[in-house]
């Protein structure tokens, strides 16, 4: 029978501690799925960077009133093997994104879908 000592018990206990700030990293619970938009704007800046890519996007509202959204994508390996690069997008460039906007009401979001201004997705992968 082995004996549960107090540097294994600790181990253990930040192993879980660790494993659960992981899962958490990863959850979308902010993002609100049932309720997905759609905008269309220009891009402001495309940072490519880890651990998540975001597109700034500048969008007029209803009033004229130009907002910056700040939608959020996935991480850059996953990125890269669904064909997108530093590259992809550029200052000025005008998109249409569907995503999952942020139950706070804050202009953000998780994008899911990017169309350039002809209705060509951005993502080989993407389902229409």
């Amino acid at each position: 029978m082995k004996t549960i000592t107090c540097r294994n018990l600790l181990l253990t206990s930040l192993l879980l501690f660790a494993g659960s700030l992981a899962s958490a990293h990863h959850s979308v619970a902010i993002y609100d799925s049932e309720n997905p938009l759609q905008l269309t704007g220009k891009v402001v800046e495309w940072q490519f960077t880890n651990p998540h890519v975001f597109i700034l996007l500048a969008v007029e509202d209803e009033s004229g009133n130009v907002v910056t959204w700040n939608l959020e994508g996935s991480n850059t390996s996953l990125m890269l093997r669904r064909g997108w690069r530093p590259d992809t997008l550029l200052p000025g460039d005008e998109i249409m994104v569907k995503f999952n906007p942020l139950h706070s009401g804050a202009p953000g979001g998780n994008f899911r879908e990017v169309f350039n201004s002809d209705g060509t997705s951005f993502d080989p992968y993407s389902k229409r």
